[in-house]
């Protein structure tokens, strides 16, 4: 009943408010939790594209930390943890609309055999999805998607040591340039929330990747002093007047 609720809410709030000026990040990780078609996730951004204009997502970093296009609606796209579906759906819709994501992946899940996939998907992240491959990631990043870190076992990053946040931020990025054979500036802690970094783990991220991304407090285009760029969570079958509803809310700095 509460959900039943809250979507007529939603879609009443949404169908009558209009997508606020300025940048506003996405974040994903699916299409949806079923195996749907990418047909589902080009209405999304079919409809979208009528209210707002797609920006590469190196632009709209660039944009938010120069204050520039503020009186634009622009959106661009971040994807986490690496599922198949992001090579075989979901990048190709984005360059059907001429622009990119950041693919936030988890080297553990990539290299995972059988057992530690099946752990992962059960235990971690909860959903029946099977990873990308390396020649996947190298792939899309020849093509201008670009590829971030999301930790390398999408492991909390909160009271770790320092050998187990060498391996979750430090041995991750290193994996990553290894197979991609560039530079791994983006970064995306798992989770989200301002409550699920500390101090300590922020710190070394800070220390190895230029571009930092939470899901906290969206309207603010900033957290942690102005280190990390905050996204807003949606889903790649949500309906539009959800989505339309919270872009709506103002971004400032």
């Amino acid at each position: 009943m509460k959900n039943i609720l809250r979507n007529t809410i939603l879609s009443s709030l949404g169908s009558i408010k209009s997508i606020a000026n300025g940048i506003h990040i996405l974040n994903s990780h699916y299409i949806g939790r079923n195996d749907l078609p990418k047909e589902v996730f080009h209405d999304l951004l079919n409809k979208l594209s009528k209210k707002a204009d797609f920006i590469r997502i190196e632009d709209a970093v660039d944009a938010i930390q120069n204050k520039t296009l503020q009186n634009q609606k622009l959106i661009a796209f971040t994807f986490d943890d690496g599922f198949e579906e992001c090579y075989t759906k979901i990048a190709p819709v984005l360059t059907d609309f001429n622009t990119n994501a950041a693919f936030f992946i988890n080297p553990g899940f990539i290299d995972g055999n059988e057992n530690y996939i099946k752990h992962f998907t059960k235990n971690v992240v909860h959903i029946n999805k099977q990873p990308m491959t390396w020649k996947m990631i190298k792939e899309l990043h020849q093509k201008g998607f670009t590829i971030g870190s999301h930790t390398y076992d999408h492991v909390r990053l909160v009271g770790l040591n320092n050998m187990q946040l060498q391996k979750q931020i430090t041995e991750s990025k290193n994996r990553i340039e290894e197979q991609i054979e560039s530079t791994c500036e983006y970064f995306a802690w798992t989770y989200g929330r301002n409550t699920d970094i500390d101090e300590e783990a922020l710190n070394l991220v800070t220390k190895h990747h230029q571009y930092i991304f939470g899901g906290d407090n969206y309207t603010n285009y900033y957290s942690f002093d102005n280190r990390v760029i905050n996204r807003r969570h949606i889903e790649g079958n949500w309906p539009i007047h959800h989505v339309n509803y919270f872009l709506s809310k103002p971004k400032t700095y």
